[in-house]
């Protein structure tokens, strides 16, 4: 059976400039948040997964190759007086979309990050937003009340996987959904060989392992590659949205700190508004998440979701990403990096996945790189 990457051909809709102000989700838009280490999150503005490399939490375990799908998403609904509101949404073989949750979205906004807006039944208006931090390369998920209300809680089901981001995951005996207590929150140790968890939470945890079977991705079963998947949910994180805003921090590092984790929010909020303000545009921003990090120096990753940096790829980019915006740091770094790759002349194309053994199979990717000069 060919790979994803062999057959992979369509283009991506991204979210366009005339939906950043807000609306409802535009049909098959994706939202991209990385964390300049060759990491990301990845998904769909209407919420409902339809790819094998959409998730909460993927991370680069040798930047900016050796990645994990670690978190894929969430379950969650809202419980007020009135009563219990989903608002989330997963595909299910063969073709089911369960619960309803996506009918509330009222609104989606891709700038500066993913944010959404419900609109529950009884009036009850709920804020999600979901970015990632440069500072921590976490994914930061938060919720809160458009206007305070008495005794409105959320419920959030993470859904875990801990597998290599070209794979599925199966319901299996080896999970491991014990966690182990953590400052701030918790930490899960999937399987063996493969990175931690660690969730920073304002929220109540309690332990319900259950897991979640045959969720459809559409579109690598537009593909023709394998397309079902399980996931595996530990517990509950239950929150009291009438006193303050939910928190869930995922990173695959444990940082206490004395700020606590509403805080530490709000600090990494501000740090992270800060730095995409210093984009002269959307364009230049989005440029900036393909420059990574490889070893001490940097790269430029081919595409996302699932390439890594490819020679040829990289110096054909490097003048625009680089030169074209005055970042001629980066562009040191870059050309400095990629010189301790060349051998007889050649600069290798590509990296494997997983192993550091580069390839050497490109005619013209060291000639990219002469008219640098």
């Amino acid at each position: 059976m060919l790979t994803a990457e062999e057959t992979y051909s369509e283009v991506v809709t991204v979210v366009e400039p005339d939906s950043i102000s807000g609306g409802p989700p535009v049909p098959g838009s994706e939202w991209l948040e990385t964390d300049g280490r060759g990491g990301f999150a990845s998904g769909a503005a209407d919420l409902v997964r339809t790819r094998r490399y959409h998730a909460l939490l993927l991370a680069a375990t040798t930047p900016p190759s050796g990645r994990y799908v670690l978190v894929n998403g969430f379950e969650a609904w809202v419980e007020t007086p009135e009563g219990r509101f989903p608002i989330s949404s997963q595909a299910y073989a063969p073709g089911v979309v369960h619960p309803d949750g996506v009918s509330r979205i009222e609104r989606f906004e891709a700038d500066p990050w993913p944010c959404w807006t419900f609109l529950l039944e009884d009036g009850t208006r709920l804020l999600q937003e979901l970015f990632v931090s440069r500072r921590t390369g976490g994914t930061v998920l938060a919720w809160r009340l458009s206007r305070r209300a008495p005794d409105v809680f959320l419920s959030v089901r993470l859904l875990h996987s801990g597998r290599d981001y070209h794979s599925l995951h199966h319901e299996n005996a080896a999970f491991r959904f014990e966690p182990q207590r953590r400052a701030d929150g918790w930490m899960w140790l999937p399987y063996d060989g493969v990175p931690s968890v660690s969730v920073a939470t304002n929220g109540l945890y309690r332990h319900d392992p259950i897991w979640y079977r045959n969720f459809l991705y559409s579109e690598e079963q537009a593909r023709g590659l394998d397309c079902v998947e399980d996931l595996a949910s530990p517990g509950v994180f239950r929150f009291d949205l009438s006193k303050e805003e939910g928190v869930l921090l995922l990173s695959t590092r444990t940082s206490p700190t004395e700020e606590g984790p509403v805080g530490v929010t709000r600090r990494l909020r501000a740090l992270e508004r800060r730095r995409r303000s210093w984009f002269s545009s959307r364009l230049e921003r989005a440029a900036d998440d393909y420059i990574v990090s490889r070893g001490k120096g940097k790269t430029i990753v081919a595409g996302y979701p699932w390439f890594t940096d490819w020679g040829r790829d990289t110096f054909i980019a490097l003048r625009g990403l680089c030169l074209a915006t005055d970042r001629l740091d980066e562009a040191s770094q870059i050309l400095i990096e990629w010189a301790g790759t060349v051998s007889r002349g050649m600069l290798p194309n590509r990296f494997p996945d997983s192993g550091n053994e580069p390839e050497y199979n490109s005619v013209d990717a060291s000639l990219w790189l002469f008219p640098l000069r």
